[in-house]
């Protein structure tokens, strides 16, 4: 299994692990897609493996969003190849 953390801002978070982006604006929602098409793919005998999205509960930190490069709370998202 490959393992993978960012740090992306807290309102990311829904539609990520949730697939909803309703809290998104359209701009947002076109930058994150872009970020998340922009992930590395891993391959398991010929087969993709799939992203499965997880975010450390209740710990939030003031940075660098990795999806729109704005400073904001951040979550820990860890994404794993399974």
């Amino acid at each position: 299994m490959k393992t993978y953390t960012y740090k992306i801002a807290q309102h990311f978070v829904s539609a990520l692990i949730n697939d909803d982006e309703s809290g998104l604006t359209d701009d947002e929602g076109a930058m994150l897609w872009e970020w998340e098409q922009s992930l590395p793919n891993h391959y398991h005998h010929k087969a993709k493996m799939h992203k499965v999205f997880d975010v450390a509960p209740n710990e939030t930190d003031f940075d660098q969003c990795e999806v729109c490069g704005l400073l904001a709370d951040c979550a820990t998202l860890t994404v794993n190849y399974i």
